[in-house]
């Protein structure tokens, strides 16, 4: 039986939303301090500080899945992995052709960062990220699963940029098997006012966008080989799936 205990929502310096403080060197760090063994760096519609946590956390011992967080053109938040970068690259690449070109206001917004291993600050994200992209929650589903990725709907109990707020449900005609609900939100609670989602698998994850957040709930993926050939394949019904929550959010 092998077990993740994964991160998979964590933003670093590149999305404006994160912390400075959030290197690619320093998420490794405290996701190995706090016993993480799977975690996914997922800025808004970019990449660039996804690859060198992938070195990081290999060198520290710590599975990675290439992640993305996308803002589709109807404002919802939207989860995608991939086993490898070239995959998530194609993907990155038709999002951000499709990202409005507005510059970044950093005084506002806040520095797109991108760095190295060691912190050193290598560039900026001259676009904003925070933007739609002009691509469909439908169009984006099929883009990913093209490139056998998965697709989760990201904070569906929240009021804003999730599928519910800005669609009013969870569209029928779309393979969707897992959704991620808030770190503060409780499954059950939630279940209440939409009962009918009961069938989908539902994940949580920190959503961090400070170091101190990163695990602050995160989910366990039990499952029966001892090894896993695909990461993604942990996203299985028949794998045993747990949410934690390591304090009181």
């Amino acid at each position: 039986m092998g077990k993740f205990m994964a991160d998979l929502h964590i933003h670093s310096t590149l999305s404006p939303c994160g912390s400075l403080e959030m290197s690619p060197k320093k998420i490794v760090q405290k996701a190995k301090e706090i016993g993480l063994n799977l975690i996914s760096i997922t800025d808004h519609n970019s990449i660039a500080n996804s690859a060198v946590t992938q070195k990081l956390s290999y060198e520290n011992g710590i599975e990675y899945l290439f992640g993305m967080e996308v803002q589709t053109e109807e404002e919802i938040h939207v989860l995608t992995y991939f086993d490898n970068y070239s995959d998530l690259y194609e993907v990155w690449n038709i999002v951000y052709e499709r990202l409005p070109d507005i510059k970044n206001n950093p005084d506002y917004f806040g520095d797109q960062v991108i760095v190295d291993e060691d912190e050193n600050i290598t560039g900026y994200e001259d676009k904003l990220l925070i933007n739609s992209s002009k691509i469909s929650f439908k169009e984006l589903f099929n883009v990913v699963i093209e490139r056998n990725g998965i697709l989760i709907p990201a904070h569906i109990d929240r009021e804003t940029f999730s599928v519910i707020s800005q669609l009013g449900f969870i569209p029928q005609d779309i393979d969707i098997k897992f959704v991620e609900i808030s770190y503060s939100k409780e499954k059950e609670d939630f279940l209440k006012y939409y009962p009918d989602y009961i069938k989908y698998v539902f994940i949580s994850f920190s959503d961090a966008h400070f170091l101190d957040d990163i695990g602050r709930v995160f989910s366990i993926f039990e499952y029966k080989n001892e090894k896993i050939d695909s990461l993604t394949k942990i996203f299985n019904k028949e794998n045993k799936i747990s949410i934690i929550r390591r304090f009181e959010c």
